[in-house]
């Protein structure tokens, strides 16, 4: 397509791809995939690249460094300004570790890297994505290294007939979904942050541009094309949700939604009812509205320290439309035009600022998050928060295949032959400084069996832990063929997969598990799954004559407690109850409680209850002697842990006795 004209049109399906992100980012749960928003702009951008690109090879005009330049130009000055004033908010609200990660995620942002860091720092104990202001700057790293690559592709092919420069773009295409396929299953955390599992999406757009009669073959179904791609995005964000093959296969629908919406052009029912002014106001200004979004959003929740309350996310948006529109008006629209800056100075200022980012990055990461902002004593609680301990990471989450009395890690006294294992997810990994304790005292040696999201029920399935069945089944083998192992303490977040949804800060997004007998469609459906596989573990065990402690849930929070707790030090307010109502620990565990205490009735089955010690008088505590009991909205800390030694003790004891 050789037209340069703007086209309204697809400035509102900017506006709708930014609108997704906005309600998905902001907690409307109605657009559980909300998400794909950035995917249409990764389609825009190679409809809009490869159409300037293939018209000014094909004039023989074509200029690397203007192209880059415009990008300059396009991209830079508003994401600088973004990536300041998060710098300045991060130094005044940060906490030390949060402030050190901030820093890292800065410098990466800035020479557009962020997306390969991200997927280098992520894992199970990584924060939250809610506490990464700079998180959705991966997508911005992931369009400059497309900007990097396509030029000089199309520059190799292009005095190649344009059926020959459509078959390299085809095939390119192809290799880059087909690996963004296989990486959903073996690499879902590079799939989604890594740009070669990404160019599919920008490959269609620009397929769109270099093919303009694609545009005359649907000129008399411009209708029917902008409909059908219109109802695509719809429903893919209607119904696709965080890790349901995604991109890979999940991504094609809003993909071809937006290249159908494309393809029909502007001159169709559609698009001109899309087009009106203030959708398309919408798109003018999307590039600011998706800069400034995300870090409103992570602020607030961190002064706020919970999710917003619907008003207080009204305000936020405001905010959001706010900063947009004085971005847009005030940085975007002076830097693009060649007469107010031109291009050496330009690339000086480009060059400067990120200069300055990096050191900013610099000093963040050296002072260890820049301690001295704060009170020692602020430092000290929300130190509890810290990453885990690099030698117990190497720990947790080994795989199934690896899982054998050789190859886990030993727990107590190390001079014994293993007796017992700890086996469970991270809320097992949590408290294994206690069980490690108690060992020790009895002159133990154990084995930890963990796994990240991996709740011991044998024989079923959770579906956003792919290898969480083959682990458990390789656990269970494990205990039973080494006769010297007597007994099992089987620890995990318990209510999360009873209850089939996350908590608090979490969301309420549902976790989907299933067996043999049923697959739950919906949270309700998991009780009963729940209940089977827990029963078949115990069974198990208590016929392999092993001995079975059960440890009940620990009380999850909903908010991560030092955080919490370091602000309320910070503003002097230490006296305000935050421990929130035990009724809620009981209604989140009324399908577990019951469970547990009916197997431990079993002869060979013991049950001990966290919440005897942490949730009395009516609450459920996270303190003690003013230090959090939690390291963030649900696992205990190292501290919490120590604290339940006696009550750990007291049910262990017994068992150590009988073997």
């Amino acid at each position: 397509m050789r037209s340069s004209s703007h086209r309204h049109d697809i400035d509102a399906l900017r506006a709708i791809a930014v609108l997704l992100v906005i309600a998905y980012h902001f907690g409307l749960s109605q657009l559980s995939g909300g998400f794909v928003g950035v995917d249409i702009f990764f389609v825009i951008s190679g409809f809009l690249i490869g159409g300037i690109l293939d018209r000014e090879l094909a004039e023989g005009r074509f200029s690397l460094t203007r192209f880059y330049e415009r990008r300059v130009r396009r991209i830079f000055p508003a994401l600088f300004a973004v990536l300041g004033a998060s710098a300045v908010a991060a130094s005044l609200w940060l906490f030390p570790a949060d402030f050190q990660r901030f820093a890292e995620s800065v410098g990466a942002a800035a020479l557009f890297w962020s997306n390969i860091f991200f997927n280098a720092t992520a894992g199970y104990w990584d924060v939250a994505a809610s506490s990464k202001p700079l998180l959705h700057t991966w997508s911005l790293a992931v369009e400059e290294q497309f900007y990097l690559v396509f030029p000089l592709v199309l520059f190799a092919i292009r005095k190649w007939s344009l059926s020959r420069r459509a078959a390299v773009l085809g095939v390119l295409g192809v290799a880059s979904f087909v690996a963004s396929v296989w990486a959903v299953k073996a690499d879902p955390t590079g799939a989604f942050y890594l740009a070669p599992y990404r160019f599919w999406e920008f490959l269609i757009g620009a397929g769109l541009a270099i093919a303009p009669d694609v545009f005359a073959r649907l000129k008399g179904w411009s209708d029917a094309a902008a409909l059908a791609g219109l109802v695509m995005i719809v429903v893919a964000a209607l119904t696709l949700t965080p890790g349901a093959n995604f991109p890979g296969l999940g991504a094609v629908l809003p993909c071809l939604g937006a290249a159908l919406l494309i393809a029909a052009g502007p001159e169709n029912s559609v698009s001109r009812a899309l087009s009106w002014r203030p959708i398309a106001f919408i798109g003018l200004i999307s590039y600011s509205l998706y800069l400034w979004h995300w870090p409103i959003w992570v602020f607030a929740n961190h002064l706020l320290a919970r999710a917003p309350t619907p008003l207080e996310t009204a305000g936020l948006v405001a905010l959001t439309l706010a900063a947009s529109v004085l971005s847009w008006r005030f940085i975007e629209q002076p830097f693009r035009a060649k007469d107010a800056v031109s291009r050496k100075p330009l690339f000086a200022m480009a060059a400067a600022a990120m200069a300055l980012l990096c050191i900013f990055a610099g000093v963040g990461i050296t002072t260890n998050g820049l301690p001295g902002r704060f009170d020692s004593k602020i430092v000290a609680i929300a130190a509890q928060q810290a990453p885990r301990d690099a030698v117990r990471d190497h720990c947790f989450g080994i795989k199934p295949e690896d899982v054998s009395v050789h190859r886990l890690c030993g727990i107590g006294e190390e001079r014994q032959p293993a007796s017992f294992v700890l086996w469970g997810d991270s809320h097992a990994e949590a408290i294994e400084p206690a069980i490690a304790d108690i060992a020790k005292r009895h002159n133990r040696r154990g084995l930890f069996a963990g796994s990240p999201s991996c709740v011991p029920l044998v024989g079923v399935d959770r579906y956003d832990v792919p290898a969480c069945r083959a682990f458990n089944d390789r656990v269970l083998a494990m205990i039973l063929r080494h006769k010297e192992i007597t007994t099992v303490i089987l620890m995990a977040r318990w209510g999360k997969a009873a209850q089939g949804t996350a908590y608090g800060n979490e969301g309420n997004g549902f976790v989907a598990i299933g067996d043999d007998e049923a697959h739950a469609q919906a949270p309700a459906e998991n009780a009963p799954i729940f209940a089977r596989g827990l029963k078949r573990t115990v069974d198990a065990l208590r016929a392999g004559g092993k001995q079975v402690l059960l440890v009940g849930p620990v009380p999850e929070i909903g908010w991560t407690v030092p955080q919490v707790l370091a602000r309320l030090a910070q503003e002097h307010r230490e006296h305000v109850v935050v421990s929130p109502p035990a009724k809620k620990f009981y209604e989140r565990e009324a399908e577990v409680l019951p469970l547990f205490h009916a197997m431990a009735e079993q002869q060979g089955v013991s049950a001990v209850f966290p919440h005897d010690y942490l949730c009395k008088s009516g609450r459920c505590a996270v303190r003690k002697e003013g230090i959090p009991l939690y390291k963030d909205e649900h696992h205990l800390s190292d501290y919490g842990a120590k604290k339940l030694e006696p009550l750990l003790d007291k049910a262990i004891d017994p068992l150590f006795k009988l073997s």
